[in-house]
């Protein structure tokens, strides 16, 4: 499970290519790596992305309401408003805040019994309110490259605290089952799941 976080960029592509990988957003940035599932459920990243999304060749999932319009040859995702996390993503998921938890639920769906997280740095340097949009000004300090919302470019900010609570009912589902999440990202600051070291990946 690839975050977008600056870590990112210390994670060697044979590692992210050892195993079968969601990737999202911006990640075909990342030079030399394409994700073995894409997933896309922000409206800011679909609308000034998607050129580059259909260009991607590999499984995608995007919001329903793109594959309509944006996006060609993607999988359509309907979203809940209800907290939750689904076990049958062909019928709903709940996005939690963050395309990560969108991707445990299609993960969990499709019979993984272990998810490694990379990426997940879950620390923004921002000002403004969760959730607000914003445009860019400079470089982009919060992900792995400069240009993933660089100058000019809209986002939203992270609202952090909706993100844990969506994890944590990821992380519920996830050992009933007898299933596990481990965050291998060196120096993380999401705490909800174990912590791992990629080394022994």
């Amino acid at each position: 499970m690839i975050g977008n976080g600056p870590s990112l960029s210390d994670v060697p592509v044979k590692f992210l290519e050892k195993y079968p990988s969601f990737g999202s957003n911006r990640i075909y940035l990342l030079e030399g790596f394409r994700p073995t599932y894409f997933v896309a459920v922000n409206p800011l990243v679909i609308e000034q992305f998607n050129r580059e999304i259909n260009l991607l060749e590999c499984p995608k999932f995007i919001t329903a309401h793109y594959t309509r319009h944006l996006l060609t040859d993607a999988f359509p995702l309907y979203t809940s408003v209800i907290p939750s996390f689904s076990r049958d993503p062909e019928q709903w998921v709940y996005e939690g805040y963050t395309v990560t938890y969108v991707s445990l639920q299609l993960a969990f769906y499709m019979g993984y019994d272990t998810v490694l997280l990379v990426g997940v740095d879950h620390s923004y340097d921002f000002e403004g309110e969760p959730n607000d949009m914003q445009v860019s000004k400079g470089d982009d300090v919060n992900h792995f490259s400069p240009d993933y919302f660089g100058i000019g470019r809209r986002w939203h900010l992270p609202n952090l605290f909706a993100m844990e609570r969506a994890y944590n009912m990821a992380k519920t589902v996830y050992e009933y089952q007898g299933k596990r999440i481990v965050n291998l990202t060196p120096g993380s600051m999401l705490d909800v799941f174990d912590k791992g070291d990629i080394a022994e990946w």
